[in-house]
């Protein structure tokens, strides 16, 4: 990788994990010496996550960590739902039995995680699996900003964070292998349709502080 890429990667996963949060203005300066390089890489990565839109360009100031609105989970969850359902059907009609496996290896890793970052990784890596095997990089790529969205509100949330594991959550993504496994791309689309509801709900209830 090069120095603007883990830069890059760094302060991406610094802003999903609320480490920089929502609101709180960077500067060129401060990031070169956090992460011991010179203002070039920094001031790339920080050019990358605003086109990306995880930060907004303060001129001649520096630079806005995206504040979260209730508006954005409808947003992302609008986009989602054009989205997914049709991987979920797609995937039903083309996975093999390696890929399925891959598919439940994730679930189990997501189940049996003791960390919120393993839990949200492998829930992370299940969605963008089935963008994978629709074979469109630009399907996972659209696909990846949205879910990384969904991380970020779960560090952001304290009400939601045992939700990527609790039953609810867990039992959705197995239905939606279970119709994909079965062949069955009207049932895997409906799954997927469900899933993603009941995720937009709980965020929204959880930023709504019900």
């Amino acid at each position: 990788m090069s120095l603007t890429e883990k830069v890059y990667e760094q302060l991406k996963m610094q802003i999903l994990r609320v480490e920089k949060a929502p609101g709180d203005v960077i500067f060129e300066a401060d990031l070169a010496e956090e992460f011991g390089v010179s203002r070039t890489p920094v001031r790339e990565a920080l050019s990358l996550l605003a086109n990306r839109g995880w930060v907004v360009v303060l001129p001649r100031k520096g630079y806005l960590i995206r504040p979260v609105e209730l508006r954005d989970i409808g947003e992302i969850f609008t986009v989602r739902r054009m989205l997914e359902p049709s991987l979920a059907e797609l995937a039903a009609r083309s996975t093999n039995p390696a890929q399925l496996e891959r598919l439940r290896a994730l679930i189990e890793q997501q189940e049996s995680s003791a960390e919120l970052a393993d839990a949200l990784e492998a829930a992370r890596g299940f969605h963008l699996l089935l963008a994978e095997l629709s074979g469109s990089e630009r399907l996972r790529s659209m696909l990846t900003d949205l879910v990384e969205e969904v991380q970020r509100l779960h560090y952001l949330l304290p009400s939601i964070e045992h939700h990527i594991t609790s039953a609810d959550e867990l039992r959705a993504h197995r239905l939606i292998i279970e119709a994909i496994a079965s062949g069955d791309p009207e049932r895997a689309r409906a799954q997927m349709v469900e899933h993603l509801q009941e995720v937009a709900q709980t965020l929204v209830k959880g930023f709504s502080g019900v």
